[in-house]
Parts: C-alpha cells; structure tokens; sequence
C-alpha cells in the first residue's frame, strides 16, 4: 500500500458512486462531502441513475450550494455495467490515474476494478451490526466488501483494553437478551417447530434490485431456491428456520418463497418480529446453529456463541470457528459437538468494531482521513465510547452520566 497523506494536509479525494441508492447519499455521502470540501478538493464520479443507483437531479440538487464539488456523471449507454463489471473498466481506471486522487472512497460491489485505483482506496459499508445496533447511517471502511470478523493486530495491552472498556454493556447485554428458562419451549410450540430436533437458523440476503454485492453470493439464487435446496440436504435431522431480510419484506415479492416453503413440511417461515424483537435476533439466541452467507447477521451468531456455517468467498475471523462445508456442520450441530465462535474473542471483536472501525457521517469529532491514516488507533476509543454511549444510553448508562 503506498504511503497515506497527513490527514491535515488538503488532499485531492474521490468519491466514485456506481451502487450509491438516494438513502445512502442523503444520509451517508452528502455530509461527509460536505465535511471533506471544507479543507480538501473532492471530487465525485458515478454512474446516472439505473435500478435505484447512481446520481441524478436529486441529489445533484442537494448539493447545489457546494460548487467546489468537482462532478463526472457517467452517462454512455455502458454506464449500468459499472455495478457490477465495467465494459470498459481500462478507461474508467485510467481515467482515475490521470485525476490522480490521494484518495478514493467508493459505493461500489465491485472492488476487482477500484483495486486498480491510485491511491488509499477503500469502500463504504453497512456499519450497522446487531445486537448491539448503532444507527444505520454507521459505516465501514473495508479493502473487500465481506471479510468478517477480522481482528486488527494488537498488543495484549490494547486487547484488554478494548475488552475492558466494552465490558460493562457486553454483559449488560448479555443479560437483558438471555432467554428465560421455558422460552425455547413455549417459543417452539407456538410456531410449530418440533422441540426434538436441531433447529438451523437461515437469515435470508437481501434481495432487492439495488442490491449489486449479490453478485458475490456463492450460495443459490435466489432465496426461494436457496430454501429448497437446503430443505431436500437437511431432511428429518433438522428443522430449518427462515427469516426474510427486512428490504426484501418491503419491497421484494415473496410468493416464491412462500411457496418454496408451503412445499418443504422440515421449513418455517418465521414472521419478521417475535415480540418486541427482530425474527433473526430473537430466534438466534434459541438456534443449535446458523447458515450464513455475506449477511451482516454472522454477528449474531458470534454475540450468543452459536455454530455456523458460513458459504462466502470473502474471509471469517478464525475465532468464528465457522464451517465452510455443510455435512460436517450438520453432523456437528446433530451430535451436539459443533465447535462455536470464543466468546472472549467475540467481545474483543465487537469492541474494535464499535471503539475503533465504525464510522459515523454525523460524529463531528471523528476525522474520517485520520481514520485512513491510521486505521487502528487506540487514541480515539476514548471519545467513541463516548460517543456511543450517547447513542445507546440504555445499554451505557454510567459511561453516559460520566461523560456528563
């Protein structure tokens, strides 16, 4: 990687869009173009509008009073085939290297383009992990779009450090979200799932139209199918427990799925709310195991120390102790011996993750090119738990009131 600019310096940064949907910009993208154009030249390059991406009057609109904005909007009859594969993916590099950015900040699900960018290149992702649940508008800045679970290298120091600091709200977690002893039980009979057989947990992907990083989903397309297929492989050993991803719920047909699932008699469809309580995270706490793929929903099984199986190209923390081949998890979660994520390892990660790698747009205090430059940082976990502690006040009660 080559060497990052001081962050005080005035830099020259892209922002290239082609997945950027109108949510995203407004509360993601906007406000940190506008933070960044203060002290930097930024520039922003993206596809015109196609499928709920890219850039059109709207929030070209919502910048009108930030005329520094340098603006390329792609928009050649080839300009779709940038989410996913660009036609001419040599010119669109070179036209980077000629703009010559210290920087290159990116909504795209195609990173095997931006690797060839100069500069720090990173991408914008989901920052929003449960059960722990900060803002959505929280993000990530990744080299690849789903490496999860990596721990950063540190000391033992800095390892306790991080553990102690998110301790009190860990275990403050830990005990409001521990089932009551005959919840599973009466759960069960109250959805029709057999008690005498393994339950495996299937938090469906997202499936809607903007949703391009699918094109990295190694499991079968699309989630009805998926359903099916994991139905005829389980058989009688298990019972498969579904949730739908909240987007496609809203705005995903779900006929097939319902039908996938009327026609599998060892498949639930679980409702999108049990209780007060999101399906995924309420039924993770009860599940013998989980099937995962790229869903962010991996981190629930680390938080409540369940199995997993996780089918994805991208990398798993070695302390998820995840599954890449089916048989043998099944095997394990049937014999009751499946190996489980290490839970110290788990609040060390969720502690990098909420202290050190989330990013909010809004925080006015955190400095996103510090960031870059310095991707672990002990000196800033100090005003990120503030931070959080004023975000989740609930769950930090006595941080909160010790930061007055």
């Amino acid at each position: 990687m080559p060497p990052l600019p001081h962050p005080e310096q005035r830099q020259r940064i892209l922002f290239y869009l082609p997945m950027v949907t109108n949510w995203w910009f407004v509360h993601i993208v906007e406000p940190m173009l506008r933070r960044l154009g203060e002290r930097h030249e930024v520039h922003v390059l993206a596809p015109a509008p196609w499928r709920g991406t890219g850039i059109g009057q709207d929030e070209l609109a919502r910048c009108a009073d930030l005329p520094e904005l340098r603006w390329y909007i792609m928009d050649g009859p080839d300009h779709p085939s940038t989410r996913t594969a660009p036609e001419d993916a040599e010119g669109l590099i070179g036209f980077v290297r000629d703009l010559a950015p210290d920087m290159v900040l990116c909504r795209t699900a195609d990173y095997e383009t931006t690797r060839h960018f100069p500069g720090t290149v990173r991408l914008l992702m989901e920052g929003r992990y449960e059960p722990f649940a900060p803002p959505p508008r929280w993000i990530l800045l990744a080299e690849r779009p789903h490496d999860h679970g990596l721990l950063a290298e540190m000391t033992p120091a800095e390892a306790d450090r991080l553990r102690a600091m998110i301790a009190p709200a860990w275990e403050r977690l830990q005990r409001s979200l521990a089932p009551a002893p005959d919840e599973r039980a009466m759960l069960f009979a109250r959805l029709g799932m057999p008690a005498d057989r393994p339950l495996l947990l299937l938090p469906l992907e997202c499936e809607t139209e903007d949703n391009f990083f699918a094109m990295h989903r190694l499991g079968t397309k699309p989630n009805a199918a998926l359903v099916r297929e994991l139905s005829a492989l389980l058989g009688d050993r298990c019972t498969l427990a579904v949730t739908n991803h909240p987007l496609n719920d809203a705005h995903v047909d779900a006929a097939a799925l319902i039908e996938a699932v009327g026609d599998c008699d060892n498949v639930v469809l679980l409702p999108p709310r049990i209780g007060m309580q999101p399906a995924t995270l309420a039924m993770a706490r009860h599940a013998d195991g989980m099937l995962v793929g790229d869903s962010k929903t991996f981190a629930l099984a680390a938080f409540f120390g369940v199995p997993m199986h996780r089918h994805s190209r991208f990398d798993s923390g070695g302390w998820l102790n995840a599954y890449g081949a089916l048989a043998p998890f099944v095997a394990g979660v049937a014999a009751g011996t499946a190996r489980r994520p290490d839970l110290e390892a788990a609040r060390l990660w969720f502690a990098q993750y909420l202290l050190n790698d989330a990013f909010d747009p809004l925080a006015p205090g955190d400095d996103l090119l510090a960031r870059l430059a310095r991707p672990f940082d002990p000196d800033r976990w100090e005003a990120a738990l503030t931070r959080l502690a004023r975000t989740l006040p609930a769950l930090f009660a006595e941080e909160a009131q010790a930061s007055g």
